[in-house]
């Protein structure tokens, strides 16, 4: 059972890598020029520290492994003391790289719209929610998927809904994202609820991870420091359904294209908020006629 159920998983990743490998990649409809500079190798403390554990490693094994295992006792010092040389040299190619005038990140996620940031996947941090997040049987929302780059290098970022009939969605999908260094964007996607949702609270899932095409860069200043890094982003957005429905004459229409706007570039002097000022004002919930 065990054995079935990992194969599971790995066919599931695998089907998962399989969509996500298109050519397709949204670029913001004011597409963001900045270029990457930085270091393209990973660098830090980390990669140090682990270095510095692999070189200790590969001496102790060089000097104490041939006294008692004399056949094959040099395989895991080079091991170690490989790992250690590699590690080390990133290191250095990171520092060497490292720009001191690089741009200042505007911080528009934890700074002007005030989100309270706790991890970064790659130097991207990201939040999602509907607008509104409350809302009748039949009526229109819009999720906004919010990007920040803090890294000197260009992300792409991968970014999978999950599915959900009650709001016109029979299955999961995968959108790739262009985020350019140091840029901030918002993805927004219009959904319409099923009249025949349940009501009560529902929750979208959201899962993002990161590509780094030409290499880690380094992180800007003006960034939000001291968060986690980690492999994929999750959130679950979450919205009310009301018992009663929306009248035949609001619920109808098309819905809006979906849309990626950018919101600041480290190129500008300031960050561009008046698209996402237009999209909170068409989404703010309209007032009951007669009231």
């Amino acid at each position: 059972m065990e054995r079935r159920k990992r194969i599971t998983k790995k066919e599931t990743h695998t089907h998962l890598l399989l969509i996500m490998d298109t050519p397709t990649i949204l670029q913001t409809e004011t597409p963001d020029s900045t270029p990457d500079s930085g270091p393209t190798r990973h660098g830090g403390m980390k990669v140090a520290f682990y270095s510095i554990v692999a070189l200790l490693a590969g001496v102790t094994s060089a000097a104490l492994l041939p006294r008692h295992v004399a056949l094959y006792a040099w395989i895991p010092a080079i091991v170690f003391l490989g790992l250690a040389a590699w590690g080390l040299w990133n290191v250095f190619s990171a520092w060497r790289a490292t720009r001191h005038d690089a741009p200042r990140s505007h911080s528009v996620l934890a700074g002007e719209l005030g989100f309270d940031l706790l991890c970064t996947c790659r130097n991207v941090v990201a939040a999602a929610f509907f607008l509104p997040d409350s809302t009748r049987r039949g009526g229109t929302m819009r999720l906004l998927v919010f990007l920040e780059n803090y890294a000197s290098r260009h992300r792409i970022v991968n970014l999978r809904l999950g599915h959900l009939p009650g709001i016109g969605r029979p299955e999961a999908t995968i959108t790739r994202l262009r985020l350019a260094a140091g840029q901030a964007a918002v993805y927004c996607l219009p959904v319409r609820v099923r009249p025949d949702i349940t009501p009560g609270n529902h929750r979208l899932s959201v899962r993002l991870w990161i590509n780094c095409p030409t290499g880690a860069g380094q992180r800007l200043p003006g960034s939000r420091l001291h968060m986690f890094d980690v492999h994929v982003i999750r959130i679950a957005a979450p919205f009310d359904v009301a018992e009663d429905a929306m009248p035949d004459a609001e619920a109808g229409g098309a819905l809006p294209e979906p849309c990626y706007i950018s919101l600041a570039s480290v190129s500008d002097a300031e960050p561009r908020m008046g698209k996402l000022r237009e999209i909170v004002k068409e989404s703010a919930p309209r007032a009951p006629e007669g009231a």
